[in-house]
């Protein structure tokens, strides 16, 4: 059984590397820090050790927006990420393709998984990731000024909810919609 795993594994990476255009040095680099994460000993990462990764990297209070992150990254919802999840997402997140950003930014608003995101789904989402920056936003808006404004230029029919076609083509229009995706932290250096 142990070797099924491992060819599973070995799998899923091959996929992950043609999947996300990346290379054996670059998923060495990601298994490494992914180890780093887990402590050492374990194969996945719990979601206190995902809410610990946010907290060293980011000022504010970044419990919220790791979890929503923790969700969408757990798959399989076994209440673990794992390392094919961990890159995955890592690289959906980074990607410079705009449906996969637009597609995991639909499912980090779409807390419910009703494939319709509401005005409070989009509330709690920027609350969370403006908490978690612990700094005061471009023009001095909170979360819930910028959700009320985004939700009114994503709600196309005005029936108060944001279907994936109206997300979508918001997303298009206004990229600031997709930056929960992925956050640079203030010390960040890319």
């Amino acid at each position: 059984m142990g070797q099924h795993n491992s060819s599973q594994e070995k799998e899923g990476e091959r996929e992950l590397m043609r999947r996300h255009k990346i290379n054996k040095s670059e998923l060495e680099s990601l298994r490494k820090l992914f180890r780093e994460r887990c402590g050492g000993k374990y194969k996945a990462l719990t979601k206190t050790k995902f809410r610990e990764v946010y907290n060293e990297l980011f000022p504010g209070k970044s419990t919220q927006y790791a979890d929503e992150m923790f969700r969408l990254f757990d798959m399989d919802g076994n209440g673990k990420v794992d390392f094919v999840e961990f890159v995955r997402n890592i690289c959906m997140c980074d990607s410079d393709d705009i449906e996969e950003k637009i597609e995991i930014a639909f499912a980090l608003y779409d807390k419910d998984n009703s494939k319709t995101i509401t005005q409070t789904e989009v509330r709690n989402m920027l609350e969370a990731y403006t908490n978690m920056l612990g700094v005061p936003l471009e023009g001095g808006k909170t979360g819930a000024q910028i959700a009320k404004e985004f939700f009114a230029e994503m709600d196309a029919d005005g029936d108060k909810s944001v279907t994936f076609d109206e997300f979508q083509y918001a997303a298009r229009r206004n990229s600031a919609i997709l930056s929960i995706v992925n956050p640079k932290p203030p010390n960040w250096v890319d």
